[in-house]
C-alpha cells in the first residue's frame, strides 16, 4: 500500500493534468505556483513556465488530449511528491486544491474514464460524494492481454 503522501501527490498530479485547456486551469496553475514558492520564488517562476508549457502540449493535441495527458502524470507526481517531502506543511493546500477542483462549477456532473493496459497501474481522481464503478472486460482483438 503507498503512504498517504505518495496517494497525495499521484491525485494532485492527476487533478492539475486534468485541468489543463480547461476553463479551471488558470486558477489551478496558480495555486500549484503558490505551492511551489514555499522552496523559493524563482522556483514558483520556473514551475509555472513548466505548466504553461504541459498546458501548450494537451492544447496541441486538439481531440487527442488522453495520450499527452498520461504522459504528464507522473513527472508531476513526482515534483510534487519530492515537494511534499520538503514542506509536509504543503499537504493541506494540496488537498484543498484537490477537493476544490473536484466539484464542477456549473452544479453538473463529471465523468472520467481512466484505462490500465498490459499489467500497468491507472489512478483517478473524483471529489468527496463521488462514486467509483470499476469495469473489467476481456480486450479486444488485437489488445495486449490484461
Amino acid at each position: 500500500m503507498s503512504d498517504p503522501m505518495t496517494v497525495l501527490a499521484m491525485t494532485g498530479a492527476t487533478t492539475v493534468v486534468a485541468a489543463m485547456a480547461t476553463s479551471v486551469w488558470e486558477g489551478t496553475r496558480d495555486r500549484v505556483v503558490d505551492l511551489f514558492r514555499r522552496r523559493d520564488e524563482d522556483r514558483g517562476e520556473v514551475v509555472r513556465a513548466q505548466l504553461d508549457g504541459d498546458a501548450e502540449l494537451v492544447l496541441g493535441e486538439g481531440d487527442d488530449t488522453d495520450g499527452v495527458r498520461d504522459d504528464l502524470v507522473r513527472p508531476w507526481a513526482r515534483r510534487l511528491a519530492v515537494l511534499l517531502r520538503d514542506h509536509p506543511e504543503a499537504a493541506e493546500e494540496l488537498r484543498a486544491l484537490v477537493e476544490d477542483s473536484a466539484a464542477p462549477r456549473d452544479g453538473g456532473t463529471w465523468s472520467q474514464h481512466v484505462v490500465a493496459r498490459a499489467g500497468g497501474a491507472a489512478f483517478g481522481a473524483q471529489g468527496p460524494g463521488s462514486s467509483v464503478h470499476v469495469h473489467h472486460h476481456r480486450p479486444a482483438s488485437g489488445d495486449a492481454p490484461a
